[in-house]
């Protein structure tokens, strides 16, 4: 005011509401060439498919860009400025990926791992007073795998954004699988006396939770008896089979044809579910890997027919063995060799068209990319329960049958068929499902079509 300081004045201000906002601009819009890898600059923005902004997709003023898949549009955050301008890079978005949005994962955060070797969980969660040592790879989040299928997303390590509510029961996702369909594993009914319990406040295993109740739907033999080769199958074939050749005695021995003990187990269980199961996938299936190995193990006893009584190591065995000749398990520091492929799918691939109900079990493999390591126990990691329980992964017929199991320390092991393991029955979810929730012990993930 100058020299009219300590004067006065009288006005109005007017202040008018606009629905106009900020208005952005599309400098440049590129999309993936998935044939070449490339982004190619294009004349519009996509007008149909799904699609996902890759990171490289900026805005101008400190603004975020967001694609809005069901109105093909692009949505701006933090848009406070007219004539704030974008370039946004087109992928093609896969069915994985389109499940990682309904889970809230962002898929440009995820790593991938190169090797195996060692058991995983964060820093302090395996309990000293029963393990050898602490967690050789502090791993604990979503990974991906790349296949011939695809990408998949495994939960790997200490992690508790697993859990879901689905029917009457907990489960806990062990991956994203290609296709878009949601593994998940069985882990208790739903109660006041089987809930998520941080195992802190007990001291088991410092901090990890777990049910404080039962996690699995029973024990069951894998099979009745553990004398014959053809008895690590989910489904298996003929006790003395005939053919004109070993090739044909062992395929013969590896057919599809009677339900396994286990398998019986969980028709009953299946039956008698609460859970809408029209959401389950019958198609994607669970591989019982009968492949026998191709490992030299150093003693010609082992003649590796995979029939009758021939003793013979099957090849989920050799993904865990020690990078020789020997039969030994690897220790930590060597490698481990997990696959999600399964070679022969004619086989060993087990839809519900094969077994008569969309349910199995989960593999070996399985087990260590979720961090589990053979012989090496671990109470730190998410398929930690405290219990014994069976996988689907053959392991060797060596005078008796024996199937890898995970042991009620955590580490992945081995058992005879007849023996009596928790059953954890296995489903994958339709590529179509919504999913509520963040999916931890407070939030969990609930399901909807």
């Amino acid at each position: 005011q100058n020299e009219d300081i300590g004067l006065g004045f009288d006005g109005v201000v007017t202040v008018e509401a606009s629905d106009a906002e900020p208005d952005i601009e599309i400098m440049a819009a590129y999309i993936k060439n998935e044939d070449t890898g490339e982004y190619e600059e294009a004349d519009k923005i996509p007008t149909e498919g799904k699609w996902q902004l890759n990171e490289q997709s900026m805005c101008s003023n400190e603004a975020t860009p967001i694609w809005d898949n069901e109105n093909h549009g692009v949505l701006v955050s933090n848009l406070t400025q007219s004539g704030t301008g974008c370039v946004l890079y087109f992928e093609e978005l896969k069915p994985a990926e389109e499940m990682l949005t309904k889970l809230n994962i962002d898929v440009n955060s995820i790593q991938e791992i190169d090797k195996f070797t060692g058991l995983a969980c964060e820093k302090g969660t395996n309990n000293a007073e029963h393990s050898s040592g602490d967690c050789s790879m502090a791993d604990s989040g979503v990974y991906s795998a790349t296949t011939s299928e695809g990408t998949t997303y495994y939960y790997r390590g200490t992690v508790d954004n697993n859990w879901v509510k689905f029917g009457n029961y907990w489960w806990r996702i062990i991956r994203v699988n290609e296709n878009g369909t949601v593994r998940m594993i069985y882990s208790g009914e739903i109660g006041s006396q089987n809930q998520p319990t941080d195992t802190s406040v007990n001291g088991s295993n410092n901090g990890r939770w777990v049910l404080s109740g039962n996690s699995q739907t029973g024990t069951s033999a894998y099979n009745s008896s553990r004398d014959n080769n053809a008895y690590v199958g989910f489904r298996y074939g003929d006790l003395n089979p005939s053919g004109n050749n070993d090739t044909d005695k062992y395929n013969n021995a590896h057919k599809n044809e009677h339900d396994s003990t286990i398998l019986t187990a969980l028709k009953t269980w299946y039956t008698n579910a609460v859970i809408d199961k029209s959401l389950i996938d019958g198609e994607t299936g669970f591989c019982n890997d009968r492949e026998k190995s191709t490992v030299n193990h150093g003693n010609t006893k082992y003649n590796n027919l995979g029939y009758g009584t021939n003793l013979t190591w099957y090849a989920p065995f050799d993904r865990v063995t020690k990078n020789t000749s020997s039969e030994a398990l690897a220790s930590i520091g060597e490698e481990q060799k997990p696959t999600f492929e399964c070679k022969n799918k004619e086989r060993d691939l087990i839809t519900e068209e094969i077994a008569g109900i969309p349910v199995g079990l989960i593999t070996s493999d399985e087990v260590i990319y979720a961090g589990g390591f053979a012989g090496q126990s671990n109470y730190g990691y998410w398929l930690y329960t405290g219990n014994y329980y069976w996988t689907m992964s053959p392991f060797n017929y060596g005078g008796g049958t024996l199937v890898f199991c995970v042991h009620n320390n955590g580490a992945l092991n081995n058992g005879g068929v007849n023996s009596a393991f928790g059953v954890r029955p296995v489903i994958n979810l339709k590529a179509s499902v919504n999913f509520t929730g963040k999916g931890t012990v407070d939030d969990p993930y609930v399901v909807g079509d």
